[in-house]
């Protein structure tokens, strides 16, 4: 799976690779944002649980 922003900024999604171009930030609401770090184009992801 990837990463994909409309800048052209591409993370691939591996579980032994740290994310370096992306920054997560708790929105303390379960939704969780990613940010680029390149063009700082916020992504809202919301958490549910169960």
């Amino acid at each position: 799976m990837k990463l994909m922003c409309k800048c052209g900024n591409i993370e691939d999604l591996k579980t032994d690779v740290r994310i370096e171009k992306y920054e997560f930030r708790n929105c303390g609401d379960g939704t969780t944002a990613l940010v680029c770090k390149k063009c700082n184009e916020v992504i809202f992801i919301e958490i549910k649980n169960g």
